[in-house]
């Protein structure tokens, strides 16, 4: 069985061994899963296809992913009849902090009164679970889609090109979302592509139908427990994540996400937020990351410098320092910002206008689109600042966005909307509504 993404630890000091309770599978040697060793006392509660929780309302149906302190499910509540996210965290105190923040982030949001779209996935539920690793705090939310780095692999896939109001849509609303966050003095701390994740068009009739849109049932090894040796703190299935994985980085600061500052300043800050809403807004405009160096972090330090241009002065002496420690050759530079951006949203545009696989209709806010995205490059290069007190806000660089561009689509999705419920003498919100574009509206992962 090839090796699994190692999510949190390492193995213990002993000789246990949790794969040997699973059947070796060599037409599923390539399952993507959670290190088994992880399921130990203090860690991941083990879940299985089916099981039930919070006293039988929710059923587990598929896996969506795993971070390093959580594992995400899709499970369907009975009473309702519709889909959820159940986030099932390892042991956590009374006073978990993200519980306490996700909820107060709801609270916050409902008194708000915004009209705007949702930023992140509604609160629905929290409950406690006793298992056999501990306690674990579950939070509950609203089924949301594919995460940015799945969209932008299926479309780079494919060869698709994502829409322009798509993009300064998802922009728009990721800014909105940090604005949001940091005026309540509260710091993400690990946007990234695939903790954004955009809506999922609420039209399915059942489960089932969403389960189809996954890739069906998932795919699972089963343990081998036939003398009853398994201990009950080991997963009696191993479950490949959905098409739609929502799984985080093992690491708080993936390399390819790094800011910059923590290279050559001791410590960082909320404005590590900026930078990485940064380099997600600039892989979906250029579907593609930012840097993609995942080696040593000179080489990724050099992709940005040719990307973004020379370093501060204030840092040049450590970055001579790291560069004396670093025998490899240099690689060849890539071209700035500056110089790739204009070709880029020409290559936009030019996919739109020769669209072939009708992915994208031409209307009267076309043009429109196609101007606004120039604002994007502005807005990138402030965000992208090497130096965190130099990077523009996030609520500052949303405005910009909106002084460009005017969201019609949207606007006449809402009048629609509000029409055909007055039509229907019902007062329905937006929330289990389908949005204009299922791919516009995006939601962060708390």
């Amino acid at each position: 069985m090839a090796a699994p993404h190692e999510s949190r630890g390492s193995r213990p000091a002993n000789d246990w061994n949790p794969y040997s309770f699973f059947i070796h599978d060599p037409f599923l040697e390539d399952i993507q899963h959670e290190s088994l060793y992880s399921y130990q006392p203090g860690g991941y509660h083990p879940v299985a296809i089916d099981d039930e929780f919070h006293g039988g309302r929710y059923i587990i149906r598929h896996k969506l992913g795993w971070g390093g302190f959580s594992t995400v499910w899709f499970a369907l509540d009975i009473p309702e009849q519709c889909i959820k996210t159940a986030n099932y965290s390892i042991l956590m105190p009374d006073n978990d902090p993200e519980v306490r923040v996700v909820c107060y982030l709801e609270q916050r949001f409902a008194s708000s009164q915004l009209e705007k779209p949702r930023f992140f996935a509604p609160v629905l539920d929290t409950f406690r679970h006793e298992g056999p690793n501990g306690t674990h705090n579950c939070i509950v939310t609203d089924f949301v889609g594919p995460s940015i780095e799945k969209v932008l692999e299926t479309y780079n896939d494919h060869g698709l090109t994502l829409r322009p109001d798509t993009i300064l849509r998802a922009a728009q609303q990721l800014l909105d979302a940090v604005a949001f966050a940091h005026q309540l003095g509260i710091a993400h701390g690990d946007i990234s592509y695939t903790n954004v994740a955009f809506t999922c068009k609420a039209d399915a009739e059942c489960d089932e139908d969403l389960l189809d849109a996954m890739g069906s049932e998932p795919a699972t090894i089963e343990s081998k427990d036939e003398k009853g040796e398994r201990p009950p703190n080991v997963p009696k299935q191993m479950i490949e994540p959905a098409g739609w994985p929502m799984r985080v980085q093992s690491l708080p600061q993936p390399l390819n996400l790094r800011a910059p500052e923590s290279f050559f300043v001791d410590g960082f800050g909320y404005r590590q937020d900026l930078w990485r809403a940064g380099c997600v807004i600039c892989a979906i405009f250029y579907q593609d990351k930012l840097c993609k160096s995942l080696g040593a972090a000179t080489l990724f330090v050099r992709e940005l410098i040719s990307k973004l241009g020379p370093l501060p002065a204030s840092w040049q002496a450590r970055w001579e320092s790291m560069l004396s420690a670093d025998t490899r050759p240099e690689a060849a530079a890539e071209a700035p910002i500056t110089e790739t951006f204009e070709l880029r949203r020409q290559q936009i545009i030019s996919s739109c206008l020769n669209d072939k696989q009708n992915m994208y209709e031409q209307d009267e806010h076309t043009d429109h689109d196609f101007e606004a995205l120039a604002c994007l490059k502005h807005l990138m290069l402030c965000v992208l600042q090497y130096e965190p007190d130099k990077r523009v806000t996030a609520a500052e660089a949303a405005s910009w966005i909106r002084q460009a561009w005017t969201d019609y689509r949207r606007e006449e999705w809402e009048r629609e909307r509000d029409r055909e419920s007055d039509e229907a003498g019902e007062d329905n919100d937006d929330e289990g509504q389908g949005s204009p574009a299922a791919s516009a509206d995006i939601a962060e992962q708390a």
